[in-house]
């Protein structure tokens, strides 16, 4: 099992702000420990434990240092954020079963918001073919600017959990988080790790 990083190596491996064709990256930043757990408020108990697992705020020890990062992108206000979680010992794969887990039977769930009750229904694509194991799914939910559609990209490589999240809204034109800038990240994990292998032996 690969050593976890610390905060300073998982801010260095972060993507570049600007990466990515007519992309905006905002530097990346440690997320503090308070609140880290925070739960989810979601109706369906198999749904709460998916998001809470694929935002890295699930129990576990030790807790993962967990860095986090905003892109936007050129004609497009939505926007797209980035969550890399470094857990110790066999964290990374008990966190991202909990993913799996969840996905298998959440169909459905309700949580509330300001001012209305959030809908969300869950479809779960095809998987990507990147890191040791990867999930992709959408949320939608119903809004007065129509369905808002948010894609999950989780990928678990060595110790580190990195989620991509993707929101659409209108339902016109729905768009995924550049696969190519994905594919950089998860890269640049496993060069990290493999660093980090290498001078630990």
């Amino acid at each position: 099992m690969s050593r976890p990083l610390t905060a300073e190596q998982l801010v260095a491996t972060a993507l570049p702000t600007g990466e990515g064709p007519d992309s905006y990256g905002h530097p990346v930043a440690v997320r503090e420990s308070r609140g880290k757990n925070r739960k989810s408020e979601a109706s369906d108990p198999a749904c709460a434990r998916m998001l809470e697992a694929a935002d890295a705020r699930r129990p576990s020890r030790p807790s993962p240092v967990v860095a986090v990062q905003t892109f936007n992108w050129k004609d497009d206000a939505n926007g797209g954020n980035s969550t890399l979680a470094s857990y110790g010992n066999s964290g990374a794969v008990a966190v991202f079963a909990e993913v799996r887990e969840g996905l298998s039977t959440c169909r459905y769930f309700e949580s509330p918001g300001p001012g209305t009750t959030y809908e969300g229904t869950v479809t779960v694509g095809p998987a990507p073919q990147i890191g040791d194991e990867a999930v992709q799914f959408e949320i939608t939910a119903p809004s007065g600017t129509g369905p808002h559609v948010t894609q999950y990209t989780v990928v678990r490589t060595g110790s580190v959990i990195a989620t991509f999240t993707k929101l659409s809204v209108g339902g016109r034109d729905v768009r995924a988080f550049p696969p190519a800038m994905i594919a950089q990240q998860v890269s640049l994990l496993q060069q990290a790790q493999s660093r980090v292998k290498l001078e630990t032996t």
